[in-house]
């Protein structure tokens, strides 16, 4: 007979490996106090950089465990006891934040060793008390090769009665971590595990400082509890963090009283099945700034109401920069904690909030003047004073403050990744973004109508400072479009053609159709200018999606050299296994020594390919933003042209400074940057070449720059460089190939996307042309 056996290995897989974050980790056990009805859970952390002193220690009110339920919940993987009956809590009635019977595994992930102290005084919590206590060594487990082969008394557990009034509750107490924690490791964990519940402001009655009144409603639905037969009302949840875990001063009130307009957003299935609704409101302190500000709710059919998901959110808008006393630092806290969070029955679902799952700053970077979210929605006409131009408002996602608030019941079809971090990407989560991202263009819409006033009165008053500087008579239009050169933007050849139209429609509704009509000549110029330009735009664009699929096959591909590699590797050691023994006559031998050196080389490239394309395509490339030593990403790109450099006796020289950091971006897109001006560098530097990389640092910018020797560039018609299929090269390089012309203009794209400037300096001695980015601080 055959059966399944299950190896002691699964307990890494679905612990240290599984579970993506050790913040994670740590938040499911601290759902599993939730889960037994605790109101109170203290986590206290000690000596977290010391591997074999370090202490983790969850300590909770709750309930308590039997020997029963500790042995068939805790100790079954893949349990299926918080799956039976109405899935809710003995005495709240709390619906179970546990679904896949796995979480307890978290323990694995931060520790080799979890001792278990827990009094069980009944499911009222008022009978006799029982003391279990149990300790894991997941060494000691794993030393087995599968669970058969483990004896009985590898785990402890024992369960004794407990004389006097003790209270019930759970205590684990994790040590002997996995590993010692940097500073940086502890601060990052620090950061979201005081994050993972929602703070007061976001999900509690908005104070009267704020807004007069209520929304859309006082407080969102944060958490199923209180079903039928709960033994007494829910005595709420709070999480004490100690030792190394306390936070330092938090500033949750001033982000409040700093908010210029608050989103909340609705969508309940029992009162209303296909509704949703929005609300948005200026606070207080935006009524005092602007008296046109006002209020706006409406709703819409829900998109799916068969499938929902159903729940509430509450986003707080901030307009400005964070000012006062202190504001630097209030700044960096605010920064941090910044963006729209997704919790899941109180608890916060990562990554939501620290990324950009609701695209804000992918259209804030580009500006549209439409609000996409909007154009086809039924809410596309609603308002009768909308902005025609009220894309230009956006705000970066650092200005939004807030969460979406999902329920179990609410949000059945959401389905929560095995590793706890996010959702599956399925047709519920993308209703859940369209509603939240309506919400939020919804606000830029009310922001841009409630500010038209002001912004009409501002391009007035820059008009006729143009017309002031210019003088009267006809050359004001031509003035206005030969000020403008081949380096402006298509956006802003757009955005100043409609500038000039709205000025325009403002000059017909007052009746002055003579000043009018220049603002319409000027319109029409920039447009057809704009229109030559967007000729190339569609050009380039086509080619842009070529490239985008070649992108996805390398993504493939770097599985496949990775392999080669490894074929290069064997074949490079058994050529050499052969020259060493000695047994070859002089003829093969010199032969043979030409094939291994062959594969030397062969492996040496590889290896260089194999390392750029895991800077670039890997998932660990472009999962999340972060800020780039230059100095190692340089390197990165050094990696890919150094054989093509050495060929060419070019030496390329890195003074970047080790510490010097960039604005956060993704791995992959600083590497390519200084891939692609590498690869220019060294075609352009010539045989016996140089090149050098180098940069400056004040406190409003960092500057970094790449100059080579060899073929200078024309400053004076250096820009047409960065425009499509403009290439400096007519020489088919063996490894670089000829240029397409696409380089430069992918490397402006890229950075373009952060607000840093590129392009062609003078170079310095002795250096013929230079190349330098300009990174805001």
């Amino acid at each position: 007979m055959a059966r399944f056996t299950v190896d002691t290995h699964l307990f890494r897989e679905l612990g240290e490996l599984l579970v993506g974050r050790d913040s994670t980790a740590l938040i499911e056990l601290i759902k599993n106090s939730y889960d037994a009805d605790a109101t109170e859970v203290i986590v206290h952390g000690g000596n977290l950089d010391d591997q074999k002193r370090g202490r983790i220690v969850i300590l909770d009110n709750g309930t308590g465990m039997t020997r029963e339920r500790f042995v068939s919940g805790f100790l079954r993987v893949a349990s299926r006891l918080k799956d039976r009956g109405t899935r809710r809590s003995s005495v709240y009635r709390r619906r179970y934040t546990g679904v896949k019977g796995i979480g307890r595994l978290a323990a694995h992930k931060l520790a080799r060793r979890l001792e278990v102290s827990s009094i069980h005084r009944g499911e009222t919590g008022d009978g006799p008390a029982r003391e279990l206590s149990a300790v894991l060594d997941w060494d000691a487990i794993e030393a087995y090769e599968t669970l058969d082969e483990m004896p009985d008394d590898v785990v402890s557990v024992i369960e004794s009665t407990v004389n006097g009034s003790t209270s019930a509750g759970t205590a684990l107490t994790l040590s002997n971590l996995r590993r010692p924690w940097t500073p940086k490791e502890r601060n990052r964990f620090f950061g979201e595990v005081q994050q993972f519940q929602t703070p007061d402001f976001v999900h509690k009655p908005l104070p009267t400082s704020v807004v007069p009144e209520p929304v859309l409603f006082e407080r969102p639905i944060l958490r199923d509890i209180g079903g039928n037969g709960a033994l007494r009302a829910d005595g709420g949840f709070e999480v004490l963090l100690e030792g190394e875990f306390a936070s330092g001063d938090e500033y949750w009130d001033a982000i409040a009283e700093m908010a210029a307009w608050v989103i909340e957003i609705r969508a309940d299935a029992e009162a209303d099945t296909d509704t949703v609704h929005f609300a948005i409101a200026p606070t207080r302190r935006t009524r005092a700034r602007n008296p046109d500000a006002r209020g706006y709710a409406t709703a819409i059919p829900h998109p799916d109401p068969e499938r929902g998901p159903y729940f509430d959110a509450r986003i707080l808008v901030r307009e400005g920069q964070v000012k006062g006393k202190g504001a630097r630092q209030r700044r960096t806290w605010v920064t941090k904690r910044s963006g729209v969070r997704v919790y899941l029955e109180g608890f916060r679902v990562l990554p939501y909030g620290d990324d950009d799952w609701l695209s804000i700053d992918t259209d804030y970077a580009f500006r549209p003047r439409q609000l996409e979210m909007l154009k086809d929605s039924p809410l596309a006409e609603e308002m009768e004073d909308a902005d025609p131009d009220e894309g230009l408002v956006r705000l970066p996602h650092v200005n939004y403050f807030g969460g979406v608030f999902l329920t179990q019941e609410r949000a059945p079809t959401l389905r929560v990744l095995v590793n706890r971090e996010g959702f599956v990407p399925e047709a519920a989560y993308d209703t859940l973004v369209r509603l939240v991202r309506t919400g939020v263009d919804l606000c830029t819409r009310v922001r841009a109508a409630s500010n038209l006033k002001e912004r009409l009165r501002r391009r007035e008053e820059r008009r006729h400072a143009r017309e002031e500087t210019a003088g009267d008579g006809e050359g004001t239009t031509t003035d206005i479009v030969t000020a403008r050169d081949d380096r402006t933007s298509l956006p802003d050849l757009i955005a100043s053609a409609g500038e000039s139209i709205s000025e325009a429609r403002l000059l017909v509704g007052q009746g002055d159709f003579r000043a009018a009509q220049p603002k319409m000549t000027s319109a029409v110029q920039v447009m057809e200018e704009a229109k030559d330009r967007a000729d190339r735009v569609i050009s380039e664009g086509a080619l842009f999606r070529v490239l985008a699929s070649v992108g996805t096959q390398m993504a493939a591909f770097a599985h496949e050299m990775n392999a080669l590699l490894g074929a290069a590797q064997t074949l490079r050691d058994g050529l050499k296994s052969i020259l060493d023994d000695g047994s070859l006559p002089p003829s093969q031998r010199r032969r043979m020594r030409l094939a291994w050196a062959a594969a030397v080389d062969l492996t040496q490239w590889i290896e260089r390919h194999a390392s750029y394309l895991v800077d670039v395509v890997t998932p660990d490339a472009r999962r999340r933003r972060s800020r780039q030593y230059a100095a190692d990403r340089f390197d990165a790109a050094f990696r890919l042209v150094r054989h093509s450099a050495e060929r060419r006796d070019i030496q390329i020289e890195n003074r970047i400074s080790a510490r010097l950091k960039t604005l956060p971006m993704f791995p992959a897109e600083l590497t390519t940057v200084f891939a692609n001006l590498l690869t220019n560098a060294v075609k352009a530097a010539g045989q016996d070449g140089r090149i050098e990389a180098s940069a400056a640092s004040d406190s409003r910018v960092l500057r970094i720059r790449v100059q080579n020797t060899g073929a200078a560039v024309d400053l004076d018609d250096a820009e047409r460089w960065f425009e499509p299929f403009e290439s400096t090269t007519e020489d088919v390089d063996p490894a670089l190939g000829q240029g397409m012309g696409l380089g430069l203009t992918i490397t402006r794209r890229i950075l373009d996307y952060y607000g840093i400037s590129v392009g062609f300096v003078a170079p310095h001695p002795p250096y013929c042309t230079a190349i330098e980015m300009v990174f805001p601080k």
